[in-house]
């Protein structure tokens, strides 16, 4: 019987690929490249010429590369609102476009125009752009006649 000293590890390359035998390195430095572009998964998938399950496969064993392509999605987004924010100062319109997004209830097109959630008095009594104040009146006085 062989002790625990006795045991060697295994030497042995059996076992699947991580990219059907494709160059790990290239693989990589591809879903790289297409990650920072803000491509979607099936993009990815395409471009580096790998399966969905390869992918994943991947992903959950080296949690460190999925943060990083997490991370490098991120860089489009914070790119784009720098051009946004450089470009305000050019233009009233894009500086108005950007207000709205970022604070709708402030310069978005549909203000809520109530009063502490109540209908101001000037539209009170119309609903549809139709004036429906004078229901009541025309009802009340047919009954006293």
């Amino acid at each position: 019987m062989k002790t625990t000293q006795e045991i060697r590890p295994r030497k042995s390359n059996a076992g699947r690929k991580w990219f059907d035998g494709k160059d790990e390195q290239v693989i990589l430095a591809k879903l790289r490249e297409v990650t920072a572009l803000d491509a979607s998964i099936e993009e990815c998938l395409y471009y580096a010429d790998i399966s969905s399950d390869s992918y994943y496969r991947y992903l959950k064993s080296h949690q460190d590369f999925a943060r990083e392509l997490s991370k490098m999605r991120e860089r489009p987004v914070l790119k784009a609102r720098q051009t946004v924010i450089s470009k305000m100062g050019e233009s009233y319109q894009n500086a108005m476009d950007y207000l709205k997004r970022k604070r709708k209830f402030e310069f978005g097109d549909n203000v809520d125009i109530t009063s502490d959630h109540q209908p101001l008095p000037l539209l009170a009594g119309k609903s549809n752009g139709k004036d429906h104040s004078n229901r009541k009146t025309a009802r009340t006085d047919k009954e006293n006649s």
